[in-house]
């Protein structure tokens, strides 16, 4: 997301940290793989990214299920993950449990990411704390790891060279000064949300 001073854009993280840069943009929250000069970083919160499948899927309802039980079904990602983007830890954790082939459908946006998994295009990784309500309603079924899964930063990007309107200052140093009441332990997202039962 990009906050300009005339709204707010969504795009690509790699976009949101361009825009912040060439000083087009007040500020970003985003992914990130690496930190650009002359960019200022915080982390915003702190998310957990489990694997899931749709109602039509063999997997869905199914319990016990172990990584190696994925590995024969079609996979559905966002287009940053990969080793050289920012959702390097999935794509890492991809590759070390041997889930990084077949990956059929991709996208930028995680609700197309989550219509692609909820239509049986095939298993995918979401935000889990952002499905939670669809495992709860039946839509997305949790899939294994259940523990130890990929974590990803969300940032808050600004640039100190940009020269912003008393709007501006007045919206960032707000949203700053409301990070800073939050313990960052409040802002990191439980990685156990809906994991089914043995």
């Amino acid at each position: 997301m990009v906050q300009y001073s005339t709204g707010v854009l969504i795009g690509s993280s790699e976009d949101v940290a361009h825009e912040v840069q060439e000083k087009t943009a007040s500020l970003g929250i985003c992914l990130l793989n690496k930190k650009l000069i002359k960019l200022k970083y915080e982390v915003f919160y702190r998310e957990y990214f489990g694997f899931f499948c749709g109602p039509s899927h063999p997997l869905f309802g199914k319990r016990r299920l172990r990584l190696r039980d994925l590995r024969e079904y079609s996979a559905v990602s966002f287009g940053t993950d990969s080793l050289q983007d920012s959702l390097r830890p999935v794509a890492q954790f991809r590759l070390k449990h041997r889930l990084d082939h077949n990956i059929i459908g991709h996208s930028t946006h995680l609700e197309e990411v989550r219509r692609m998994i909820i239509c049986g295009l095939g298993i995918g990784p979401l935000p889990i704390h952002a499905v939670a309500r669809d495992v709860r309603d039946g839509i997305l079924w949790r899939l294994p790891p259940y523990k130890k899964t990929p974590l990803v930063d969300i940032h808050l990007v600004t640039n100190p060279t940009k020269r912003q309107s008393r709007a501006e200052i007045k919206f960032v140093a707000a949203l700053k000064g409301e990070l800073a009441k939050i313990p960052f332990s409040d802002r990191i997202y439980s990685e156990l949300v809906d994991a089914p039962a043995s």
